[in-house]
């Protein structure tokens, strides 16, 4: 997993995306499974001292993922690859594939010496210190 500090304000807005962007966009994901970039279960949680956020990402190797911290954002990205095995049939899918993308909202400043990501038995936490 690699982790990096970039010290400046992201804009998380793209091009002429709308309110509903996403949901045409994902019309088109079934023809093209690995065509759009989905976004992973995601929980954040806050405490007196921390910004917690919990991502599930089952099946994926740390060397698939990057962590980044921008000044507001905290971005987690990578790719689930589906293990090549001969399929004559498919009778459930319902595991998503290809590139991932979680994006978080720091609502506050925090110590970006001190963030902590541990990926143990499928789930991606990373805590961020309050400053």
């Amino acid at each position: 997993m690699r982790y990096k500090y970039i010290a400046y304000k992201y804009d998380r807005r793209s091009g002429n995306a709308t309110a509903f962007h996403g949901v045409w966009e994902s019309f088109g994901a079934w023809t093209h499974p690995s065509a759009i970039v989905w976004r992973p279960p995601t929980d954040v949680y806050e405490t007196r001292d921390n910004l917690i956020i919990v991502i599930e990402l089952a099946g994926v190797t740390e060397d698939d993922m990057a962590v980044t911290l921008f000044s507001d954002l905290l971005v987690v990205e990578g790719v689930r690859t589906q293990t090549a095995s001969p399929i004559n049939a498919c009778h459930q899918l319902g595991i998503k594939y290809g590139e991932f993308r979680s994006e978080v909202l720091v609502p506050f400043p925090v110590d970006t010496a001190k963030v902590k990501a541990e990926y143990k038995n499928g789930l991606l936490t990373v805590t961020l210190n309050k400053l």
